[in-house]
């Protein structure tokens, strides 16, 4: 009975912990344009002023056509809580392009900088976030 107890406890906790998750993609980032080639070398320190590229790879098919690509810097000079937003922008996505997103941005200002990926229909909980280092 006891046993029993404890693996309907144990089921439960999965349960409740696992329900809450999200489904998320990955970014990866690069110095270079990425290709099937470099994808696998995974950069997180760039200098100022450089191209730093970008792959967004989606937990699944996306069905809408709209992204937002949204670039913060943790700072203890923002006022809302360390974060200042950088760079913010919406991209449309071509119908070969449901899974994947790539460009690339440049910043000229030393920091710690998270990016995130959403999609238009939820803007609070991202599809995917990365950090990287300028330096």
């Amino acid at each position: 009975m006891r046993i029993l107890r404890n693996i309907l406890i144990l089921l439960s906790l999965v349960f409740i912990c696992t329900s809450c998750a999200f489904d998320r993609g990955i970014i990866l980032f690069n110095t270079q344009p990425i290709t099937a080639y470099n994808a696998t070398k995974d950069k997180k320190v760039f200098r100022e002023g450089t191209k730093i590229y970008y792959l967004f790879i989606a937990p699944k098919k996306m069905d809408n056509e709209f992204i937002r690509v949204q670039i913060f810097q943790m700072t203890d000079k923002a006022p809302w809580g360390g974060n200042e937003v950088v760079r913010t922008k919406d991209y449309r996505l071509m119908k070969d392009e449901r899974y994947y997103h790539t460009n690339y941005f440049v910043l000229h200002e030393k920091g710690r900088y998270v990016m995130q990926v959403f999609s238009h229909e939820d803007f609070k909980n991202p599809l995917a976030l990365n950090d990287f280092y300028v330096e």
